[in-house]
């Protein structure tokens, strides 16, 4: 029984790791959100946040996985013996809570930093199309200019 005990604690910790590692996801989002706000987006920067989320997003994998681990193996204490762990079902519960509302909100602020993306990355397009445009406006201007100096091979006839 104390065994089960200890494996209750653990789930505690790993849900309290990963409400640590869903604030630290919601801090780089807000990162992100203020470099697709920005006029001049800067794309190195915000691939560098995008490596920062992705590590945090393995984190929370690797937490998920260890945290089912354990559950397989606590959960039939829990369950036959939910009287003796009252407290600590509790906090699960809220700790659960927890992370799904952290969850959500994280969600969430993906979902508004796409919509803010996109519209910078077609913007970026937009503008890509433009200087192409002009690019091709100025060749063939150039190249018809270019045509009108050269003066064509004129024959000239010397009888008289």
């Amino acid at each position: 029984m104390e065994y089960q005990t200890d494996y209750i604690q653990i789930l505690i910790k790993s849900l309290q790791k990963k409400i640590e590692t869903l604030d630290f996801i919601s801090s780089v989002n807000m990162e992100q959100k203020k470099l697709a706000e920005e006029e001049n987006f800067d794309l190195e920067a915000f691939e560098k946040t995008l490596e920062k989320k992705q590590e945090g997003i393995d984190a929370l994998n690797k937490l998920d996985e260890g945290f089912e681990t354990v559950f397989e193996r606590v959960k039939p204490e829990i369950t036959q013996n939910a009287a003796n762990h009252k407290a600590e079902i509790e906090q699960l519960k809220k700790l659960v809570t927890l992370v799904t509302e952290k969850g959500i909100i994280a969600q969430t602020e993906e979902a508004r930093n796409k919509a803010l993306i996109e519209k910078q990355f077609s913007g970026l397009r937009k503008d890509i199309r433009q200087k192409k445009m002009t690019k091709n406006v100025t060749n063939n201007y150039y190249k018809n200019m270019n045509k009108l100096n050269v003066i064509d091979s004129v024959f000239m006839d010397k009888k008289k």
